[in-house]
Order: C-alpha cells, then sequence, then structure tokens
C-alpha cells in the first residue's frame, strides 16, 4: 500500500504505520519515511498524517504524538493516550531522560566512536544551543563506485545516540562530521543521494529512530521499545554488506495492534 502525499518532488511513504506496542496509557507507533507525525501549517494539504491514521483505525479518543520525528524519517514515535502521560513523558523527554537511539547510512568511513558537541538552532530559535550525539560505527564498506572524483565509494553504518533535541540534530551533526546521511536532501551529499536513487533504487533519507528507552510514567519501570527498519533497508544493506544488520531493532513480523 503506497501512502500518497501532494508534495510530488519528494518521495512518498511506500508502507503503512504500524502499531508496535500499547497499553492504556502510551502506544510506540512506527513511521514510514516521508509521513508526517502530524498536520502542519505547510503541509496542509497531505492526505495523512500519523496522528490521522491512529485516530481513524483505532477507536482511541485521544492520541497525541510525544517526540517528532522529520518527515523523511523512519522509526518509533511515541504517542499519549492521555493528557497525564503526555504531561509526564514530555517532560522525561525535557529532562533529557529519555535514551533514543538512530541508526544512518552516511558517506565516508567515520572514526570507531565518537561525541559531536556543536550547538545548534531550535525549530523556534535562530540563537544556537548546546547539541550533542555520540555514536559509534557498526560497520564500513567500500564499492568499486565512482560516484564522485574517487574510484571508489566508502560508506559508514553508524549507531547515533542524541543526548539533546535540536531541530535536524543527527543530520546536522553528521555534516558537520563530513559524513553526511545518504538520501538527506537538505544536508547531504547531492551526487551520492542521486546515485542511491537513480541506480539502487532508494530515493530515502537514510536515517531510522530504532530504539526508546524510558520510565514508563504509571508504573515507573524501565521501558524498553525498538523499531524494525524499513523494508526498503535491506536492499541497501545486502548491497553494501551488512545483511546481518536488517535485524538490528527487531523483526519486521514482531509487531502488534493496540487495543
Amino acid at each position: 500500500m503506497k501512502i500518497v502525499t501532494t508534495a510530488q518532488a519528494l518521495p512518498v511513504a511506500n508502507e503503512i504505520p504500524r502499531i508496535l506496542e500499547s497499553d492504556d496509557h502510551l502506544a510506540w507507533v512506527w513511521k514510514p519515511n516521508h509521513l508526517l507525525v502530524h498536520r502542519t501549517d505547510l503541509a496542509m494539504h497531505d492526505l495523512l498524517n500519523l496522528k490521522d491514521w491512529i485516530l481513524e483505525t483505532t477507536d482511541w479518543s485521544f492520541a497525541q504524538p510525544i517526540n517528532r520525528l522529520d518527515r523523511p524519517t523512519s522509526g518509533l514515535v511515541l504517542v499519549a493516550r492521555d493528557v497525564d502521560a503526555l504531561k509526564m513523558v514530555s517532560e522525561q523527554f525535557a529532562q533529557h531522560a529519555v535514551a533514543k537511539t538512530y541508526l544512518a547510512i552516511v558517506r565516508g568511513w567515520t572514526e570507531d566512536e565518537g561525541v559531536i558537541e556543536k550547538p545548534l538552532p531550535t525549530s523556534h530559535n535562530s540563537t544556537p544551543k548546546e547539541a550533542i550525539t555520540t555514536y559509534k560505527t557498526l560497520g564500513r564498506a567500500e564499492l568499486p563506485l565512482a560516484i564522485t572524483r574517487y574510484e571508489t565509494s566508502r560508506f559508514s553504518l553508524v549507531e547515533c545516540t542524541p543526548q539533546t533535541g535540536r531541530f535536524h540534530q543527527i543530520r546536522l551533526h553528521l555534516k558537520h562530521l563530513k559524513h553526511p546521511i545518504i538520501g538527506d536532501t537538505a544536508h547531504g551529499d547531492k551526487p551520492h543521494n542521486r546515485y542511491f536513487a537513480q541506480h539502487l533504487n532508494q530515493p530515502y533519507l537514510l536515517l531510522h529512530s530504532g530504539e526508546l528507552t524510558l520510565e514508563h510514567p504509571h508504573t515507573a519501570l524501565e521501558k524498553t521499545v525498538q523499531a524494525p527498519l524499513p523494508e526498503h533497508w535491506k536492499q541497501t544493506l545486502d548491497q553494501l554488506g551488512w545483511s546481518d544488520s536488517f535485524s538490528t531493532f527487531g523483526s519486521s513480523d514482531s509487531t502488534q495492534s493496540g487495543s
């Protein structure tokens, strides 16, 4: 099933959302690439967004996304099912008490691990604020592809953990390292993006929100939920020799419907 939007210049979501897990207070929802989390003034004509999809496909009276993913980013969105849960978990995010793990495929070979500390503006304020991202390299590949002036092309599979939550933080921090994410049309490398889209059938931003860990607002127990990679990652991981990494965040079959 393809979710069509009016933004014809952008790739469209080619998978449907899924409720991975839910209880009476929270839901963990899988978002495909190029689906808005909620309606915005800048995209009022999009035919679907994640919040509307939840309300249309469940009998829930309240569903408010707590964390925000960029439209082109896939992965885990945490949704409050009541006002108290929204308030308590939002406070955890504000205090940077929620652990967030992302996976990205980037241009070049990254260091084994590192910490990126570069202040960034927020979505509402142009004044740079503290922004910290830690990362570690899970895999490296070199292919005989002359995408630019070099005879070969190098790529890295990187696990990123943002310690803060600035606008486009991971995307801008990896660009700062000169290792932009493949498929990032705003901050990435145009020749590599074009090659992946035209020759590898991969027009999507290769950034995925794969795991969230937080304290459940009603049980006070630590809760970790993972979101499987989109299906379109599988071919790219195979081509780069990272097939085993497709199950990094669990199987795409290990989902369940909310009640």
